[in-house]
């Protein structure tokens, strides 16, 4: 899966446990500004483990090893953070806050990403476009080439063969031909 599309299911996540508990206390009558604050504390909880799973996830490669990690650190935190609390002049109400505000400001962060990754960019300069679309015509001009080549698109298979492992077919050959980027300084490729 793609940063964005895990970013997106870390905001659903915290926007569900969020939702749940704020649904859960007003189906049984004790709706207040606590439950709110800690519908917060509980989704950014959420949030943050989510986020841990992704690392660990990413360094190890391994969903079973990830979960069994993503676990066993969450349990080492929840019991050092009290050593840490005590050690320190901070109460658990401000440590409590302070990973709140960090798991938000994470949150409207990726909010933002997300964002910028669906925005179209904006048009380019006429003269940038015009060089882009005059490497464009010649790299059109040189795929035709290759295609029209028996020995060039031989030459390309058993390429490719030895790449994947297995003979492509005629399909893939050509698909590859026409998602080939040629550059200009090789002109007699």
């Amino acid at each position: 899966m793609d940063k964005s599309g895990t970013k997106i299911l870390k905001i659903i996540l915290f926007i569900g446990v969020f939702a749940y508990l704020q649904y859960y206390d007003i189906k049984r009558g004790a709706f207040t500004v606590n439950s709110v604050t800690a519908g917060i504390m509980m989704a950014s909880a959420a949030y943050l483990l989510a986020s841990l799973f992704g690392i660990v996830l990413n360094l190890t490669r391994n969903y079973l090893i990830a979960i069994v990690g993503t676990g066993a650190l969450a349990l080492f935190l929840a019991f050092k953070l009290d050593e840490v609390i005590a050690a320190t002049p901070l109460t658990e109400g401000l440590a409590a806050i302070i990973l709140g505000a960090f798991a938000l400001l994470c949150f409207v962060s990726d909010i933002i990403s997300i964002r910028k990754s669906l925005v179209a960019p904006k048009e380019e300069p006429e003269n940038h476009s015009a060089s882009k679309k005059a490497d464009t015509d010649i790299n059109i001009i040189m795929r035709n080439d290759t295609k029209s080549n028996p020995q060039s698109v031989l030459n390309l298979s058993n390429m490719l063969e030895k790449q994947w492992g297995r003979k492509p077919t005629y399909e893939e050959v050509m698909d590859y031909i026409d998602h080939l980027v040629i550059p200009e300084d090789d002109a007699d490729y």
